[in-house]
């Protein structure tokens, strides 16, 4: 019955169920923020770093695109999957991801009861339930994930770290109000991303067929279009649309237009194509350039957006 539902068998809509984790990403960014007022511990203290131990490659990605999108830091920021030796009763350590049937899901616990028991301030933004969190802590700041959700929210890991450098310095109600007016954006542009709404009107569906048949490099220029280009490939990937990065500075190679692939050999046959993203129009060849209109919010809101966009993507039919 799983496999039927997942593969589209039995009636089930193939985009529907994938697009289903997609749809919670507002939702993930409206539980970090209801969850700010147990921050308010964190008020006031001098932090010596804070770790974000990721326990999966989207996740991991995320926070690494949310601490470039908040560059320059109010303190040092350390994205790993392993606890350093270092952490102690000055640090702050925050485990984030998808690792209930992961097989390192003990290592992570130990992470967890670790860094507590070394009087650092720790806190868990893993999945809605098992071995994990159960084990937590009882100091520990658990971040509870939708109950419907599955799978990881780069959202949700984004909203965490973001929280979590406001938090030392920024009354939690003063974050609270800005992550729920994000999750409003998303919502928003979830919306427009929907399965229902088709090509001529969604950017998901223009985005999937641009890639359809193609090698994908993502690109961006300034810190918002690196940021969101990293995080995207690292989302298609992983939910299995195989495609890179390039920083902006890097060239890309220019299409052979005088190849034929019938005829020619050892070119390769697939095209490579550019999605360029922060950026309302590209000059590059064979590209397409995502772009999310500023709000009040900044570039956090538009990288958001665009994350989410990407995400939809990888739900649609090619």
């Amino acid at each position: 019955m799983t496999d039927d539902y997942f593969t589209g068998a039995g009636g089930y809509d193939r985009e529907a169920v994938r697009f289903f984790d997609v749809a919670h990403e507002g939702a993930q960014v409206r539980a970090v923020a209801e969850t700010t007022g147990a921050l308010e511990r964190l008020r006031g203290i001098k932090p010596r770093s804070l770790v974000i131990v990721a326990t999966d490659q989207i996740s991991r990605a995320a926070a690494e695109a949310a601490v470039e999108l908040r560059a320059p830091l109010p303190l040092p920021v350390v994205v790993t999957r392993v606890l350093p030796d270092y952490v102690g009763p000055l640090d702050i350590v925050a485990v984030v991801g998808e690792c209930e049937d992961d097989p390192r899901t003990g290592e992570d616990t130990r992470s967890l009861l670790t860094a507590a028991g070394r009087g650092a301030e720790t806190v868990l933004a893993g999945p809605a339930r098992g071995p994990i969190t159960e084990d937590a802590p009882a100091s520990t700041l658990v971040l509870d994930a939708p109950p419907t959700a599955a799978g990881p929210s780069p959202l949700r890991a984004m909203a965490l770290v973001w929280a979590l450098l406001d938090a030392p310095g920024t009354p939690p109600e003063i974050t609270a109000e800005f992550l729920r007016s994000l999750a409003d954006e998303v919502d928003a542009e979830l919306a427009a991303l929907s399965p229902q709404r088709d090509e001529s009107v969604n950017a998901a569906r223009q985005l999937r067929a641009f890639a359809a048949g193609a090698n994908v490099v993502h690109t961006g220029p300034g810190p918002c279009g690196r940021a969101v280009a990293a995080l995207a490939a690292r989302i298609w990937s992983a939910r299995g649309m195989p495609s890179g990065f390039a920083a902006p500075v890097e060239e890309l190679p220019a299409p052979d237009i005088f190849h034929d692939p019938y005829l020619d050999e050892g070119a390769a046959v697939v095209p490579l194509r550019a999605v360029v993203w922060a950026e309302a129009a590209s000059s590059l060849p064979a590209s397409r350039a995502e772009f999310a209109e500023p709000t009040g919010l900044g570039d956090s809101s538009a990288a958001a957006r665009l994350v989410v966009r990407a995400f939809a993507a990888t739900a649609m039919e090619a």
